[in-house]
């Protein structure tokens, strides 16, 4: 892949990332018995619990989760043979506790962070499991860098994060379910427990993956064609996905811009919408080959609209797979599916607002990205859709088996 991806039409961004705790601008640690706790745990099992902050008796003894909450937890991981103190390394998003054990806000959360990243650096757990809404916040939109919702979104995800290296299994935080009192939750967070526990053993990668390596951006109509002939003759299953300018077909206007193809997981080009490639692309499209697409009425809606057929062989749809293994709202996304399945952080920070209309029209921006970027882009939706869609599969195959 070139240096500099989506380096052209760069956009500036909140810093979310920033490496040196601001403890000063914090002021927590001016209130606390015991400030800047740090972790503890012998960590036999590379399991790091992260709370969101020391309650009264956690700061008055300098020790994590030893109040009701921790009481809790510790009974739940003892019906799953850990230990909370010998297994587990238990920190918290903030570490020092907050007046009235009130609950920290957003910029306590981002001054804190660093010292979050600096304990997964030095332990490099196996698993981590972030208890409550606040740990989500912390760890996740470091790494998602999107609006994170409620953490019903997140419970019972077991995300393989490339960087780090490790699972990362969001859950309710203990206190929230003695408050609620309610034997369905309590169970939800035991599956979650037993769902990290089961991972502890390795790391989710042995070399975390580069997909955007795996995108072959063409330039050229004719080769873009040769390859589309070639993998058609290798047959199997294909994902697609086209870029357009605008979100319906119907009306003056409407350009399909670029599209990418997937065969297989092993292959995956992307490559602008003109000359002999769209001919080429014409007996894809009728062709009996299983295809694979997220929101697949979208792709086959601008088919019937720009080319006058509707698309053959249709076999998946990754969104309305998402949607049947898991209603929570919110979920069925491409992006979100990539992360939560395959560890794929935020890719369309610099592209997305592009894919907005501009004021007072249908039509988008996409013609002003660097067209390198748009074509990356989009090989990478195709390829992850494909892979999206294999996990899918595998899971309803694993249903059926119960």
């Amino acid at each position: 892949m070139p240096k500099g991806f989506f380096n052209t039409s760069k956009l500036k961004s909140d810093d979310k990332t920033q490496r040196a705790a601001r403890c000063g601008l914090c002021g927590l640690y001016k209130h606390c018995i015991t400030p800047k706790m740090q972790p503890s745990g012998k960590g036999r099992k590379k399991i790091l619990l992260v709370a969101e902050a020391p309650g009264a008796k956690e700061d008055e003894l300098n020790q994590h989760l030893i109040g009701q909450s921790g009481l809790y937890l510790k009974r739940q991981l003892r019906r799953l043979g850990i230990d909370l103190h010998k297994d587990c390394i238990k920190t918290n998003a903030v570490i020092c506790r907050r007046q009235n054990n009130e609950t920290p806000t957003d910029e306590m959360i981002m001054a804190c962070r660093p010292n979050l990243i600096k304990t997964i650096k030095k332990y490099e757990p196996n698993v981590i499991i972030l208890l409550g809404a606040v740990s989500v916040k912390s760890m996740l939109k470091h790494i998602w860098k999107e609006d994170i919702g409620v953490i019903g979104k997140w419970g019972g995800s077991c995300i393989p994060c490339h960087n780090p290296n490790t699972w990362i299994v969001p859950t309710y935080h203990p206190s929230y379910l003695l408050r609620m009192d309610d034997k369905i939750l309590n169970r939800i967070f035991h599956n979650h427990l037993k769902l990290a526990i089961s991972k502890a053993k390795s790391k989710p990668w042995k070399n975390p993956p580069d997909y955007k390596s795996q995108v072959e951006v063409i330039m050229r109509p004719s080769k873009a064609a040769r390859e589309i002939k070639g993998m058609m003759a290798f047959g199997g299953k294909m994902a697609f996905d086209y870029e357009s300018n605008c979100l319906k077909p119907e009306g003056k206007g409407p350009e399909i811009i670029s599209c990418s193809i997937c065969r297989q997981g092993k292959q995956t080009i992307s490559f602008p919408w003109s000359g002999e490639v769209i001919d080429t692309m014409e007996t894809f499209l009728k062709s009996p080959i299983k295809k694979i697409a997220h929101n697949l009425k979208f792709e086959d809606r601008w088919t019937r609209a720009i080319l006058g057929f509707p698309v053959n062989g249709w076999f998946w749809d990754t969104m309305i797979a998402a949607h049947t293994l898991d209603n929570t709202p919110g979920i069925t996304g491409l992006k979100f599916q990539s992360f939560i399945l395959l560890g794929q952080e935020s890719y369309d920070d610099h592209v997305k607002p592009f894919f907005k209309p501009k004021k007072g029209s249908r039509f988008n921006r996409i013609k002003e990205l660097d067209l390198n970027e748009l074509l990356l882009y989009g090989g990478l939706d195709s390829l992850l859709t494909y892979k999206i869609a294999m996990k899918q599969i595998n899971k309803f195959k694993k249903r059926e088996q119960k």
